[in-house]
């Protein structure tokens, strides 16, 4: 082997070794932004089943890592203080999050809420929302009344 041919291979191996550092060092930041930690996400749909009428609801949402399941866990705190339970599950940058309004008696329809969207960084991507509420219904494929809304978010921590 002449040594032109062995400079040649010393830097390609050079290169190589270069290339292979970065990519792993590169992995996290390849790594889409988690969901877990706390947010502040914005929710806008109607204010019963078949209203044209849309409210705002704000609520904080705290986020528990995945950890080995598929299915995280997360609890959803509104302006009122009143605490309730959802889960979530991210693939890549796309997350889902699932949880019940919290309703009593008199306060109108309950319904679940179904978010799907991005995580880009600390922002929840505005992504649609569907609501099925607790009223039935024959037209409907679900056997529920639905509504679509629309909801967007704030990482806090």
């Amino acid at each position: 082997m002449t040594r032109s041919n062995r400079n040649k291979l010393k830097l390609a191996l050079f290169v190589l070794i270069v290339f292979c550092g970065a990519l792993a060092s590169s992995r996290q930041v390849l790594a889409a932004a988690k969901l877990a930690g706390k947010w502040r996400i914005t929710i806008t749909f109607p204010d019963a089943p078949g209203s044209r009428t849309m409210r705002d609801l704000v609520v904080n949402l705290d986020a528990s890592p995945l950890g080995d399941s598929l299915v995280g866990r997360l609890t959803i705190t509104d302006q009122q203080h009143r605490t309730v339970g959802g889960v979530w599950r991210q693939v890549g940058k796309q997350v889902s999050i699932a949880y019940e309004l919290p309703c009593s008696d008199g306060e109108g329809a309950c319904a679940t809420l179904i978010l799907t969207g991005k995580v880009k960084g600390d922002i929840l991507k505005k992504g649609p929302v569907i609501v099925m509420w607790d009223t039935t219904s024959d037209r409907d494929p679900s056997l529920f009344d639905t509504s679509n809304g629309t909801f967007s978010g704030i990482r806090l921590e």
